[in-house]
């Protein structure tokens, strides 16, 4: 009798919790349709933080302006993005699997570690946002929201990619609904001519600056969209679920955020960007309730995501499983929120985001361009691609303190793939 209950527990957990294949690729038979890999990306970037980014952009440029800047950002993500989901599409292999083919099966720790170190830094900064805005907009117990937040954010993430793909069918309608909201109290409160809407400020940040801020968006997870498309029957179908993100799901977030700014109801943008919150406060019981809802499902897709990437990295490098590592980076990011050390992440965050597309274009230009394929296997360093990382590294940091105005993140590709190129072409014949 024992022995049946345990034989029908364990087919019930199997049934919830699908095999993550941290260190072997995707099976064929595993793989989702196009729909299900859509809709994990397509929740991730509609959200707040995108609506943040897209007003604080519009507060600085004008309406006119920041639209083009944002959607120059977002064509130029889903090309980078894209074709990283292709390779995991037609691959079934994670970030830190492909990264080790370019890297080398040692070289790859620096990448990987990186890469899903930061993430984790993303995942414990939404955790304090969650708390933060609870209590800024509602006044609830910050500690208490805090914990409420991380801890459904850990149980979401633990159960795998299939609630990923069931929070974004959630996530992206549920945004809609609350924008469009939003948006409609703007524009009957504040001015309507939103194509007229000049800066806000003297202008402190340059066209190029602003691509370069909605690519760095996401520069971190986008580099490691393998985690989520390698899901994907095929190259194609991966490379066609990144479209729903970028430029879909990500401009329309932050144009709703730009939208909003530009009526003029947000008494200091420039700071605050395009954060929607207050336009809904105080406007009845059912708006509070919808409101405080859609910011757990809305920061929630973020840090699930980002949780996931960390998970699904630092599984493959430390050989344990990827739920087992799910519970000791969420206890780690949760009890960073609540400290309040996370407020100290986000200048450094974004820091490091300068120097990670160099990554993603030395890799595009390993798979795609020289179709290296599995010639670095087992290598334990490729020195070219750590080299080509190190000086495009350094571009890239040397044109964010010298030349902020110009679109670092762009030159930071553009520099990863000329150095990996052109050193390969030099050292590995």
């Amino acid at each position: 009798m024992e022995k049946i209950k345990e034989s029908t527990h364990l087919n019930a957990e199997s049934k919830l919790l699908d095999p993550e294949f941290e260190h072997t690729a995707v099976p064929l038979e595993y793989r989702k349709k196009l729909s299900s890999v859509s809709a994990v990306w397509f929740g991730f970037p509609m959200v707040l933080t995108s609506a943040v980014i897209g007003g604080l952009i519009t507060a600085q440029l004008g309406f006119k302006s920041g639209a083009l800047a944002m959607l120059l950002g977002n064509l130029l993500l889903f090309v980078v993005v894209g074709l990283l989901s292709y390779d995991a599409g037609r691959t079934g292999l994670n970030f830190s699997l492909t990264a080790k083919k370019t890297f080398g099966r040692s070289g790859y720790y620096l990448v990987s570690g990186l890469l899903s170190t930061v993430v984790i830094g993303w995942f414990a900064l939404q955790i304090g946002l969650t708390g933060a805005t609870m209590h800024d907009s509602f006044g609830s117990n910050l500690l208490v929201m805090t914990l409420a937040g991380g801890i459904l954010y850990v149980i979401i993430t633990y159960i795998g990619i299939k609630a990923l793909s069931f929070l974004g069918w959630i996530a992206a309608p549920f945004y809609f609904l609350i924008a469009a909201i939003a948006v409609y109290m703007a524009l009957k409160e504040g001015n309507s001519d939103i194509l007229s809407y000049q800066p806000h400020v003297s202008s402190a940040m340059s066209f190029g600056a602003a691509v370069t801020l909605v690519f760095a968006g996401f520069a971190d997870s986008g580099t490691m969209t393998a985690d989520f498309t390698r899901w994907a029957k095929n190259g194609r179908e991966g490379f066609l679920s990144t479209i729903f993100a970028f430029p879909i799901g990500n401009f329309i977030a932050e144009m709703v955020g730009g939208i909003v700014v530009a009526t003029g109801v947000i008494p200091n943008p420039a700071s605050t960007g395009g954060d929607f919150m207050t336009v809904l406060s105080g406007h009845g019981t059912l708006l509070t309730v919808l409101s405080v809802i859609f910011v757990f499902i809305n920061l929630g897709s973020v840090a699930t995501h980002c949780l996931y990437n960390g998970a699904v990295g630092w599984s493959h490098m430390s050989g344990k499983k990827m739920r087992t590592i799910t519970l000791f980076l969420g206890f780690l990011g949760v009890l960073a929120a609540v400290s309040g050390i996370y407020n100290h992440f986000f200048n450094w965050l974004v820091l490091l985001g300068v120097i990670i597309p160099p990554i993603s274009a030395i890799m595009i230009a390993d798979r795609l361009v020289l179709n290296r394929g599995n010639s670095a296997q087992t290598a334990a360093w490729n020195p070219v691609a750590i080299t080509s990382w190190g000086l495009a590294a350094i571009v890239s940091l040397f044109i964010n303190f010298q030349a902020p105005n110009l679109p670092v993140a762009v030159i930071g590709l553009v520099a990863g793939a000329v150095f990996y190129i052109a050193g390969s072409k030099l050292f590995n014949k």
